[in-house]
């Protein structure tokens, strides 16, 4: 979880998957990759599927990044145990393993895939501008060139799963992957009627622009991981301000199925 440039930091990164925590210059991750006979393992829960969640103090684990990724090797770390005095969020790690459904739910219909700019409500209310969340995709897409990958696009309804986690998050003051009775990311993304194969996110909080979370992010590896993942070839980008003042940023990066 990247905090800061005055804070140091300690990485978490899962098998399969990995969870961690961006607050006031902490961040979080959720990243997928895909099995030897074709299918996604992810740390995103798809409709019907199993769930297993780690909790408690994080332990050592370990990132197998999918073939596309330019990770030639899993990297393993070791996290630093919460700190209750600390006013940035520790790095934290849950680990979720499942296979997607191959089928839709009843209410969702598969529709041509159609990559569509991201697009949000003004910034008055608190919400991404779309200029905003722009500036995050060039800056996402900056990297991957960088790193060799196929830039994102930017996807309506992965911005709209992501948007409405980040005014949940603001709403509640608490950054997390999944609040109190909230869906999980990958039943979150399905929700809004997308199909995906492969479903990751990043989220962080205390941000003021897109380039200070993009910065924190990058200096993060399993952050950086999710970013610089080849894998994935769509992305959608929330932002919204608690009535502190605390901007939540989340990414939803997915492959369609």
């Amino acid at each position: 979880m990247p905090i800061p440039p005055n804070r140091r930091i300690r990485n978490t990164l899962t098998v399969v998957g990995a969870l961690g925590l961006i607050a006031a210059g902490s961040a979080s991750i959720v990243a997928g990759t895909a099995s030897g006979d074709g299918e996604v393992r992810l740390t995103a829960a798809a409709p019907g599927a199993e769930r297993t969640t780690a909790t408690g103090a994080p332990a050592e684990t370990v990132e197998a990044l999918p073939d596309t990724s330019p990770t030639a090797t899993p990297a393993v770390s070791k996290s630093a145990g919460p700190s209750v005095s600390a006013s940035v969020v520790p790095p934290r790690s849950t680990l979720t393993t499942v296979r997607p459904s191959t089928q839709p739910t009843s209410s969702i219909k598969r529709r041509p895939r159609v990559s569509t700019p991201a697009t949000s409500t003004p910034a008055s209310d608190g919400t991404a501008s779309s200029s905003v969340t722009a500036e995050v995709i060039r800056l996402v897409n900056i990297e991957r060139q960088k790193a060799g990958c196929s830039g994102l696009s930017g996807e309506s309804r992965l911005e709209a799963a992501a948007q409405k986690h980040s005014e949940l998050q603001a709403a509640q003051n608490s950054m997390s992957h999944q609040l109190p009775g909230e869906a999980s990311m990958g039943d979150r993304v399905t929700a809004e009627g997308y199909r995906w194969r492969g479903v990751a996110e990043n989220v962080a909080a205390g941000y003021t622009s897109p380039a200070s979370v993009m910065n924190g992010w990058m200096n993060s590896p399993g952050h950086k991981a999710n970013i610089l993942n080849c894998a994935y070839t769509e992305i959608g980008v929330g932002l919204a301000k608690s009535s502190s003042g605390t901007q939540y940023w989340t990414q939803n990066f997915a492959t369609p199925a």
